[in-house]
């Protein structure tokens, strides 16, 4: 079970592909979570004049302390933010993997649009066929906040219902959030009496906004349900960090086979060159040939990087030991004159571990990544459900980065590419 240092779980139990993963909050809360449950929450801002630009202000504000109270991340609560006015305009959508901190910030850098209207038809249809046109989590609760200042013209509102209606067939709660003298109350009653789940908040002004936030969280949270308990603790990649060593291993003495998403990232700039880069990926094949790769178990994705990213194999692909080999020791070397490791990082994120190249939601996201050189571009944290352990080879390899990079996990470094395990 054991090759040139490396660690490998035996494959004779299968285990469920559903077993829950729990992720660890990648930041820590700033407040007790006054909510973690399944839901994906769209928070709809009302962009028309009707608001000054200081009332909008305290409309962000607002959105951001809740957001401070919620806990967020692609496993437990996802947020998407939409301002309207004639059209609509998304600043962040359900599925984008950032940290808590970076989506509060983009909130709060949400333009201004002062515009004479704000349709709530408009944007209810943007809801229905752009955020929620294809469902992809039915676990999950679906809820709208419509923060809303202003009403509609009545030519405009002519298909509201039919919009309130449409999200309802795919259970999404409408919860407006009426604020100050110029909304229509016609127009609000008409979106609560679509479902009884769609309540109404009537408030006097923004100013009411902070005091009404807990009963409006509260009423929200209550309609999703909880996250699963695992009955058992989850078999979690449990990975083993020390110069030369490189170990996946799941816990206990009877270890299981482990449900994995896998990714290898190789850097291949002219700096690494191509034999160091072919030492590189015969590694990587030691690595694969050990682990227990098949549908139900491991599966594996391969980028290389220098000045470009390029996905050598996603898991979307066959996820048998045999084709993924077959695809590795085909790969060529790219050369390239720069080494942007926050690029690769970059589409890991949006990309790699995206359900559309064949990311398993309950699957812990772990990858590898060897590399020589230091980063010619910036490098930005990645989401905390996903794990990185940093392998630095040779003389060049930045110590400092590669500790921000894997943080919580310590970067392994190896002399050279020849002594790579």
């Amino acid at each position: 079970q054991e090759l040139g240092g490396l660690v490998v779980p035996p494959t004779d139990v299968p285990i469920s592909p559903t077993t829950p993963y729990v992720e660890d909050t990648p930041e820590p809360p700033l407040h007790d979570f006054y909510c973690s449950k399944l839901l994906d929450l769209v928070f709809l801002l009302d962009g028309s004049s009707k608001l000054s630009e200081a009332e909008f202000e305290v409309l962000k504000a607002f959105v951001v302390s809740m957001m401070e109270r919620l806990h967020i991340s692609q496993k437990r609560i996802r947020v998407a933010v939409v301002e309207y006015h004639d059209g609509s305009h998304a600043y962040i959508e359900l599925k984008a993997r950032k940290r808590p901190s970076e989506l509060r910030h983009i909130t709060s850098q949400v333009k201004y649009a002062g515009s004479q209207v704000a349709s709530i038809s408009e944007v209810l249809k943007y809801t229905l066929f752009q955020i929620f046109g294809k469902v992809d989590r039915l676990e999950a609760s679906r809820v709208t906040l419509l923060l809303t200042a202003s009403q509609e013209p009545p030519r405009m509102a002519r298909n509201l219902v039919r919009y309130v209606q449409g999200l309802k067939k795919k259970k999404v709660t409408v919860i407006p959030v009426a604020i100050g003298p110029h909304v229509s109350l016609k127009q609000i009653h008409l979106i609560e009496k679509q479902a009884p789940e769609n309540k109404a908040f009537l408030l006097s002004g923004v100013d009411e906004l902070e005091q009404r936030r807990d009963e409006i969280i509260s009423y929200l949270c209550d309609l999703a349900p909880d996250a699963p308990i695992p009955t058992q603790p989850p078999h979690m990649a449990q990975i083993t960090v020390s110069p030369g060593l490189l170990g996946i291993s799941s816990p206990g003495p009877n270890r299981n086979t482990m449900v994995l998403d896998v990714v290898f990232v190789l850097e291949s700039s002219d700096q690494v060159g191509e034999a160091n880069f072919n030492k590189s990926k015969e590694f990587m094949e030691e690595v694969i040939q050990r682990m227990d790769v098949g549908q139900d178990s491991i599966h594996v994705a391969v980028l290389q990087y220098s000045y470009k990213v390029t996905a050598e194999y996603t898991f979307s692909e066959a996820q048998s030991k045999g084709d993924v080999l077959q695809q590795v020791r085909e790969i060529r070397y790219q050369g390239g004159n720069r080494t942007n490791t926050g690029l690769a990082l970059q589409y890991l994120s949006e990309h790699s571990f995206s359900a559309s190249q064949g990311d398993r939601q309950q699957a812990p996201n772990l990858v590898y990544m060897v590399t020589g050189n230091p980063a010619s571009d910036e490098i930005r944290r990645l989401p905390g459900d996903i794990q990185v352990v940093p392998i630095g080879v040779g003389p060049h390899a930045n110590e400092q980065e590669l500790e921000r990079i894997g943080w919580p996990n310590a970067p392994i470094f190896i002399q050279d590419f020849e002594t790579l395990p």
